[in-house]
This record gives structure tokens, C-alpha cells and sequence, in this order.
């Protein structure tokens, strides 16, 4: 969690499937939601494990994100608001959203693992120069040829949502109605 803290907004989001929401009873953020991509952010969560102190630290949560993924968690499991963003993917996964929020839950899916993802935005070094903001054309943030550039330097597999798609559709078929 410190090495997605440290090369990311920092704003840590869990990709979750629409039954988990239910289950943990986590409504949307917002009734109406204004999200330019349409990103279904639920109310934000930390652990209520009592070794939780204020819920920022990266220990506290990775606790968290570990809590969300266990297959018996449940409502008390949380305190509301928290630390954590979890976002509520499109049950179609990404053959209906071409989304980071379901990418994350499909590669769960397809990994075996409990249908809960932990995401954040990379965010360009930038380079300080006095006077000058370090924005640069993606509004400071890490794009295609970035992300591929930063997981070849720490040994990180990368895969685009295309990837994904074209894999799912092979191998899976198209989602009829938009369901798995």
C-alpha cells in the first residue's frame, strides 16, 4: 500500500461488484452522480478493527482493503466515512464499462480472488522548477505510454482494458444483456 501511496494521488479506491455493495450496505456517494466517466463511488470506508488508529496511514489502509476483499465481510466490519473509496463496477464488467473499476474486478475474477480490486491514479514525477507549476499535459497524471514506461521500471506487468476486452470476448464470448 506505501508503494501505491507514494507513486499515486494517493486517493485509494477498492473496485467492488454490486452484490459486495449490497451486502456491506455501501449506497453511492451521490444520488445524482456528475462523474464525466460515470464512476459509481460508494461512501468512503476504514476498517473497524480496533489496531485501526485514523485510518490514513498505509497500514491502516491495507487493513482496510483486506477487510473489504474477505468473503465474510460484513456491515460492523466498517466505519463510514473512511479513508477508502470503494466504487461499485458495472455487473458486465468491462465488456459493458471499459473502466478501471471493472478492469480491477475482472482481473480478481479471473485470478480466483475475491471480486475486490485496490486502485489509484499514477501521477507523473514532473520536474521542480522554481516559479513553475509541475503540471505537464495530462494534468500531471500518468497515461498509456507512462504506466507502460513505470512497470517495465519496477517490473510491472501492464495490460490496457483493450487487452483485457479482446482477451474476454475470446475466450468468454460477449456478455449477453450485459451480465456475466
Amino acid at each position: 500500500m506505501a508503494f501505491l501511496v507514494r507513486f499515486t494521488s494517493g486517493l485509494i479506491c477498492a473496485p467492488i461488484t454490486p452484490e459486495i455493495a449490497r451486502r456491506l450496505s455501501l449506497p453511492q456517494m451521490v444520488v445524482e452522480n456528475a462523474d464525466p466517466k460515470g464512476t459509481a463511488y460508494t461512501i468512503s470506508i476504514d476498517s473497524s478493527d480496533p489496531s485501526v488508529t485514523t485510518g490514513i496511514s498505509a497500514q491502516d489502509r491495507a487493513l482496510t482493503c483486506r477487510a473489504l476483499a474477505s468473503p465474510t465481510a460484513k456491515f460492523e466490519d466498517f466505519r463510514r466515512p473512511g479513508h477508502i473509496i470503494p466504487l461499485e463496477a458495472k455487473s458486465g464488467g468491462v465488456r459493458e464499462r471499459k473502466g478501471h473499476t471493472e478492469a480491477a474486478v475482472e482481473f480478481c475474477r479471473l485470478a480466483g480472488k475475491s471480486p475486490v480490486g485496490v486502485i489509484a491514479e499514477l501521477v507523473e514525477d514532473g520536474e521542480l522548477v522554481e516559479g513553475v507549476p509541475e503540471i505537464r499535459g495530462n494534468n500531471g497524471m500518468m497515461r498509456r505510454d507512462g504506466c507502460l514506461k513505470f512497470g517495465k521500471k519496477w517490473g510491472i506487468k501492464v495490460c490496457t482494458i483493450e487487452d483485457l476486452v479482446e482477451y474476454l470476448e475470446r475466450t468468454e464470448g460477449p456478455v449477453p444483456n450485459g451480465k456475466h
